[in-house]
């Protein structure tokens, strides 16, 4: 695969993790709130903490991946964390799924660029 294309898709998905991981300690986007059960979830979450981990983990995610670092390991946390979100946008808020959708895209060209260092966890 194109290294540009790799490089790109690594600091744009480095980037969207630190952003979102950063706003889950210092909300600064405007992000609108789900309706329904899927708001409810969400208050949950961030009533009970679970989503300062996932900040957290994002924050380090973004941070491997803008450094260069770690880099199958920072893609399969955020794929993770990716997966979950489109999967509770999808059921309770698909008009904002695009984000998920975006880090899932970037993720998977990563994978698809270091295909050998996923070998192991792609074998049955």
């Amino acid at each position: 695969m194109n290294p540009k294309v790799t490089m790109g898709a690594r600091i744009l998905f480095g980037l969207l993790c630190l952003i979102f991981g950063i706003d889950k300690f210092v909300p600064f986007l405007e992000v609108p709130p789900i309706p329904g059960d899927g708001g409810e979830l969400m208050r949950i979450y961030a009533k009970s903490g679970f989503l300062k981990i996932i900040g957290a983990l994002e924050i380090l995610g973004g941070l491997a991946l803008l450094t260069n670092k770690f880099i199958p390991l920072a893609v399969v946390v955020m794929m993770a964390i990716m997966f979950n979100a489109l999967i509770i946008h999808l059921l309770y808020d698909p008009i904002n799924s695009v984000g998920a959708i975006a880090g899932l895209i970037m993720g998977g060209v990563l994978i698809f660029s270091k295909k050998e260092r996923f070998s192991s966890l792609l074998s049955a």
